[in-house]
């Protein structure tokens, strides 16, 4: 049997090169389907069960990472695209990822791709990534948008207009300066990790804030807080002094 994969880049040219020379040196390899835009390889991969994606790196709507990060699970492996730098293979080294150079040297490809064949490809784990995003430059902090997978499909978030996240078990309350409020299939920790330290802060097991859309604090055991809509939220009393530090 075939192993089942898409190609997921922005650059059209990148993709049918990648396609002729996955059918020319990896036959055993069936490209199922090639995608430009990240959101619709992301409502493919919701409905669609493949085996292997080749994922650029860095797409102007949204980037690969961010694209893993959306998906409710990853269960299928990952070969990551990047551009030729000396800089970016070994951020890639450092990471474990295994990953292809553009111009694709079908060698690297046909290395790239027998771990998955063989299926001694082990999955990528989420430190991974992290690794390989600060490795990048690619860090949380520097990301306008977020993407999130909402019922409807994939939704794009400013992260400036988000004013709390609250937690409802495996889901997430994302509220907006809109007073649009969003439920999201991931959990607080996981939409935690997609915000930046800068901004976005956990005052409690259930409320995630952005910092800068506090209206006041007031003092209690743990205190709450205030927020732009008035929204009151309740302050942990183990993470009232890292809230309190933010302002000093």
């Amino acid at each position: 049997m075939k192993v089942r994969a898409i190609i997921v880049d922005d650059e059209q040219h990148c993709i049918e090169t990648l396609t002729w020379q996955v059918g020319k040196y990896v036959p055993e390899i069936e490209i199922l389907e090639a995608f430009n835009s990240p959101a619709e390889a992301m409502a493919y991969l919701t409905t669609h069960t493949v085996d292997l994606v080749f994922l650029d790196v860095e797409m102007p709507e949204m980037s690969g990472f961010d694209l893993l990060n959306a998906l409710p699970e990853i269960d299928f492996e990952v070969i990551f695209a990047t551009a030729h730098d000396e800089f970016a293979i070994k951020a890639f080294h450092a990471s474990a990822i295994d990953y292809l150079l553009k111009p694709v040297n079908k060698d690297l490809l046909i290395a790239a791709t027998k771990k998955v064949l063989e299926k001694k490809k082990p999955a990528i784990l989420p430190e991974q990534i992290e690794i390989l995003k600060n490795a990048l430059g690619l860090t949380k902090v520097q990301k306008e948008r977020i993407a999130v997978p909402t019922q409807e499909g994939l939704h794009f978030v400013k992260v400036s207009e988000i004013l709390y996240c609250i937690s409802d078990s495996n889901y997430t309350f994302i509220h907006l300066d809109s007073g649009q409020k969003l439920l999201v299939s991931k959990t607080l920790k996981e939409i935690e990790a997609m915000l930046p330290n800068e901004s976005f802060l956990r005052i409690h097991h259930s409320h995630l804030i952005n910092f800068t859309k506090i209206e006041k604090y007031i003092r209690g055991d743990g205190g709450y807080v205030v927020m732009d809509d008035k929204k009151s939220l309740s302050v942990s009393r183990s993470r009232k002094e890292m809230l309190l530090s933010k302002f000093r």
